[in-house]
């Protein structure tokens, strides 16, 4: 081997061993240190870049664009759609376009890591483990000194207020359980333990975050984590499982916490239904009101990306909408969009959802086991982003947009290896 190759194989082990750190750290980090996740996104879009210098690393991206066209071209939608706004109609907001972009800026990390060998990319379920016990740890940290929480009976932490915390832990929770085996043979008990502790972890720092909007994800979140042949098999197996899951679900079902946040729905309902609409529930129904209202006059593309507070500011001053819904946020995904981005928004939202969960569910089929977890980590990503989405804006903050992106195309690449590796195998 001559030194100009020589130096090109060592530089190519260089990218997957920091491509492989950053993948791990990101879920890791996204709750323990603040832009923990973006410099990891960052550092993988860097050695992306430095991948693609290559022609014939080009050549394979191509290929991969080809494959994954509706996948990779679902990212490209929301971001366009507000550099439109900005540069043509000037009605959205650069500030706005950064969170989105991190949507675009995943597929060049997809090609570098597609390059990866799977053994490398399934290394990022233990960066779902060392989140959620992480944020587990913090969780028991905060109980034992109540003087951390973000206000009374809510927690969250120094940079993260308690509803994308909360959410964000119990989605590193269920990914933590959904990446153990999906095989009929015994899995290490070792493996099976750490994962329920993480489950656990995650779960518990939710409870505590009182985030009660992202729980409808829980059903779901448990199907993807039991379904397909795997460890479950084992009667002895399912017996644990239910009996953790049935114990997390008795303990909080009796603790003032859980029953205030849901007495509290109820205390909203009855005073609307007496002409208050200043409550937690009332606020979020006028706020998707005026969103609609909004969307009825802006059809097509909305106010802008980022204009919606003012929006709602000239239709409180015209008395159409109470003031206190006067927000840069409409505190669901959908009415967001509606609003900011009209029709075509929507179009991209819903393209954007579709297409990534429609991926990982084709490959639920696959009869490689890797192939499967990967699917199933992918179904319970994109399928929490779209239910957290229904009474948060899950794409506005760059954390949750980073983290959804790359850890969207790293299991996509995680499948993509395996296909590679079984047709080089000749299976």
């Amino acid at each position: 081997m001559d030194f100009h190759s020589t130096i090109l194989t060592r530089t190519q082990s260089l990218l997957n061993i920091v491509a492989t750190a950053a993948i791990v750290l990101s879920p890791t980090l996204i709750l323990s240190m603040k832009g923990g996740a973006g410099y990891c996104f960052f550092t993988v879009l860097v050695l992306s870049l430095v991948y693609l210098g290559r022609a014939e690393n080009r050549r394979a991206a191509a290929r991969l664009w080809r494959t994954h066209r509706w996948f990779l071209g679902s990212l490209l939608g929301l971001p366009c759609i507000v550099l439109f706004q900005i540069l043509v109609m000037g009605t959205g907001k650069f500030p706005a376009l950064d969170p989105l972009l991190r949507l675009a800026l995943s597929i060049p990390s997809f090609f570098l890591l597609a390059s990866l060998p799977s053994r490398q990319l399934r290394l990022v379920q233990w960066g779902f483990v060392a989140g959620a016990l992480a944020t587990g740890a913090w969780a028991v940290y905060a109980t034992l000194h109540p003087e951390v929480w973000f206000d009374p009976g809510r927690l969250g932490n120094s940079f993260t207020n308690p509803i994308p915390f909360g959410d964000t832990a119990l989605l590193l929770a269920f990914l933590a359980i959904a990446s153990i085996p999906r095989t009929e043979s015994v899995v290490p008990p070792m493996e099976v333990a750490v994962k329920l502790v993480a489950l656990i972890g995650g779960i518990y720092a939710s409870y505590l975050s009182g985030t009660r909007g992202g729980w409808i994800a829980i059903p779901m979140l448990l199907w993807f984590a039991i379904a397909g042949k795997h460890w479950l098999a084992d009667r002895r197996a399912r017996v644990i499982f239910v009996a953790v899951l049935a114990g997390c679900v008795i303990v909080a079902a009796s603790t003032h916490g859980i029953s205030t946040r849901f007495a509290a729905i109820g205390s909203d309902v009855q005073e609307m239904q007496e002409g208050n609409s200043s409550t937690s529930t009332g606020a979020r129904l006028d706020l998707w009101r005026a969103s609609a209202q909004i969307y009825a006059a802006h059809p097509v593309l909305g106010v802008g990306r980022g204009s919606l507070e003012s929006a709602l500011g000239e239709l409180a001053k015209r008395g159409e909408v109470p003031k206190f819904v006067v927000n840069g946020r409409a505190h669901s995904e959908f009415f967001s969009v509606l609003a900011e981005m009209g029709t075509l928004g929507i179009l991209a939202l819903l393209t954007l959802y579709g297409a990534t969960f429609a991926a990982f569910w084709r490959a639920r089929r696959s009869t490689d086991p890797d192939t499967v977890v990967a699917a199933y980590l992918g179904m319970s990503l994109v399928g929490s982003t779209i239910l957290f989405g229904l009474t948060i804006d899950v794409l506005t903050l760059v954390m949750n947009v980073a983290f959804f992106g790359l850890t969207a195309v790293t299991l996509l690449a995680w499948i993509e290896a395996r296909a590679r590796e079984i047709a080089a195998s000749g299976r």
